[in-house]
């Protein structure tokens, strides 16, 4: 009881020394409640997932978390038991044996870690129940929320055993740390460091080269199929850079940072400040000191930059490459006039059919003799969703007419395309290309002798373009030729498919309109949908985004909490140095510049290292894993730049966290 009453005390009367730590596992435990209450919420699970893809990513996330929050609680609590060594020692000179030193660090732990789980449940349970709501509100489905209770049972249990597990660890973790110090180490354990890290020219220059040549490769993925990356393998490949990468990160931290600085030393005029003769040499000796923690760090943050940008970039580009799969808000082939009539009374039971678009459009399938012809020509399906894969096409070029390409682009709300589109002659076509890239991209200045009636019709490509007027359903290897060809084309006895494209801003999410119409045709593969398109991404994907989120999360609160305890470290180690500054005339205001000046240098190089690997991680991810229906623009890296915008912004907020707590224990 003695010892218990001891942990309390000292809990309260140093509480502004554990809120931050408090607060971040209270964040830990939120984050690992909510997704253990999601996880369990069967209702929810019932509605997002047919197949058990979700319930096994969850285990899957649920172990990776466990073992995140793990090595997250075991990092602050060393950071904690190193500030509290000497502290320690004193017990054990006043008596106290280590079986009572543990059982007092043990019942701090214990507080620590139920004020943090009452927190954590109850701000979990808010964040479950928000997440649901939004879930629902965006996938449009029924759910009764009285099914879904606000505490889940099963969920606190879970999460209680698990902390109880996580207490138990740590206390095994110090009983070890207490049994095999000795008095003396007690005492000087505050001031020791990891071992230091020698750096010398050679793994200097073995950094840059070894990082350089990582970036090198990971731009060479724009080379194509004469890129490595396709020589050799992707995923060789990307083993051989992330390695080159994280080892040349390891030598760069560890030597040629210091050396560089070493040698900024040697310029007297810009080292002999009032500012950087303190600061120079506290960075050396911090990266010789504290290498190994900077060089985690930076891996860290290159994993969570990395890791938000890919998601967002995920969740980004299908829903914008939906306007190339299906353009059209309604888009399907009709086999009878009878269609077209029924769908027409369907759609005005929603909107007038001033506010719609009925575009009746006659697709001819004709072929070239052209000796060279484009990929598109030669795509043996349709490459619309997984039912059309089994659906044979036929080679040759869809010609449309000029005239009914314009009006379809002013349908869909292309104006800007519609503005820019150049006249035709009757020598010339334009050509819709499938996908951007290859050896071949460009089939501007090609000539393909269409075989109309018999006769070969040479048009030669005038211009390539990405807005497709039909979705890759009903057409992939599109043409537009001129309205003189396009009524040579019609004339003959070429083959002809009928499209009906309806578009309008109030047609737009009437998901019970798109299913009337998928009844009427008896759900036909070729009907597709701008919305239902998107409807149908979100529903597949959103429980795959939720629970990565978790992870960047979990990614953030620990990054940032580890970088401001490593920090504070540092400076409560130099609070008697900083006392020898003040005696030999710095003010506050000095001292302060201080300080601000060598936190932000430890959290902007894990931050500008991680950023750049993170901007090359996702080149060779969007390059070599993403299909690329869009081309490459720079407004298809904006989710990019607004994740990494984000994490500044979250490392911007622990900088001054940072900052202050440190200028509070130097400056009086």
């Amino acid at each position: 009881m003695h010892t218990f009453s001891m942990a309390y005390k000292s809990l309260r009367t140093h509480f502004s020394f554990y809120a931050l730590y408090l607060s971040s596992v209270s964040l830990v435990i939120t984050v690992f409640f909510a997704f253990t209450s999601f996880s369990m919420n069967h209702v929810m699970l019932e509605k997002i997932s047919t197949d058990g893809r979700v319930e096994s990513m969850c285990h899957v996330i649920s172990i990776f978390l466990m073992a995140f929050v793990v090595f997250y609680m075991a990092y602050s609590n060393r950071f904690f038991l190193k500030r509290r060594t000497k502290e320690l020692g004193i017990y054990a000179l006043l008596g106290y044996r280590n079986t009572a030193i543990l059982s007092l660090l043990a019942f701090e732990q214990i507080f620590v870690c139920c004020g943090a789980f009452c927190a954590g449940v109850l701000l979990g349970a808010a964040a479950h129940k928000a997440i649901v709501l939004g879930i629902v509100a965006l996938l449009q489905l029924s759910v009764d929320n009285s099914q879904i209770p606000f505490f889940s049972i099963h969920a606190i249990v879970k999460t209680a055993c698990f902390i109880a597990f996580v207490v138990f660890v740590l206390c095994a973790s110090n009983a070890g740390f207490l049994f095999k110090t000795s008095l003396m180490d007690w005492i000087r354990f505050e001031k020791k460091a990891e071992k230091s890290m020698k750096f010398r020219r050679l793994p200097a220059l073995l950094g840059c080269i070894m990082t350089l040549s990582g970036y090198g490769l990971a731009l060479d993925i724009f080379r194509g199929s004469k890129s490595i990356w396709v020589s050799v393998g992707f995923y060789s490949t990307g083993m051989l850079t992330a390695m080159l990468i994280v080892i040349g990160t390891i030598f760069f931290i560890s030597s040629f940072l210091p050396y560089a600085m070493k040698k900024s030393k040697s310029k007297q005029r810009a080292f002999y400040t009032q500012t950087k003769i303190i600061t120079t040499p506290n960075f050396i000796y911090r990266i010789r000191s504290h290498a190994k923690t900077l060089i985690m760090l930076t891996l860290l943050s290159a994993a969570t930059l990395s890791v938000s940008s890919v998601m967002a970039l995920t969740v980004y580009y299908p829903i914008a490459a939906v306007s190339r799969v299906a353009p059209s808000e309604i888009e399907f082939r009709i086999e009878d006039d009878a269609q077209v009539k029924a769908a027409k009374q369907m759609v005005r039971q929603y909107a007038a059919d001033a506010a719609v678009t009925f575009t009746q459009t006659d697709v001819y399938k004709v072929a070239s003799s052209a000796s060279q012809l484009p990929m598109e020509y030669h795509a043996g399906t349709a490459k619309g969703d997984a039912d059309n894969e089994k659906i044979l096409r036929e080679a040759g070029f869809e010609c449309i007419s000029y005239t009914n390409y314009l009006s379809l682009l002013q349908a869909q709300g292309k104006e800007d395309a519609a503005a820019t589109l150049p006249k035709l002659s009757d020598t010339e076509c334009i050509f819709v290309k499938y996908q951007p890239g290859g050896d071949n991209n460009d089939e501007t200045g090609s000539t393909y002798p269409l075989l109309i009636s018999g006769d070969a019709v040479p048009v030669t490509v005038k211009d390539v373009t990405l807005d497709n007027p039909f979705s890759f359903a009903n057409s992939i290897a599109t043409l537009i030729v001129s309205d003189n060809i396009y009524s040579q084309i019609k004339a003959s006895a070429a083959p002809a498919t009928r499209i009906l494209s309806i578009n309008g801003k109030v047609i737009e999410q009437k998901e019970a309109l798109y299913a009337q119409i998928s009844n009427l045709l008896n759900q036909s593969p070729y009907l597709q949908g701008h919305s239902h398109r998107v409807k149908e991404l979100f529903s597949l994907n959103s429980p795959t985004f939720l629970l990565i989120g978790f992870l960047v999360v979990l990614f953030f609160i620990a990054t940032g909490s580890i970088l401001y305890f490593n920090n504070l470290s540092a400076v409560s180690d130099t609070k008697s140095d900083y006392e020898i500054l003040i005696k030999m005339g710095y003010t506050n205001r000095h001292i302060k510049n201080i300080i601000r000046k060598q936190v932000f240098t430890f959290y902007s190089i894990p931050f500008i290292l991680g950023m750049s690997d993170c901007i090359f991680a996702t080149l060779v991810y969007k390059t070599g894993l993403m299909q690329n229906l869009l081309g490459n623009t720079l407004m298809q890296y904006v989710p990019v730049v607004l994740a990494i915008a984000l994490t500044a912004l979250i490392y911007l907020v622990y900088y001054f966290l940072t900052v202050r707590t440190c200028c509070k224990t130097v400056c009086k």
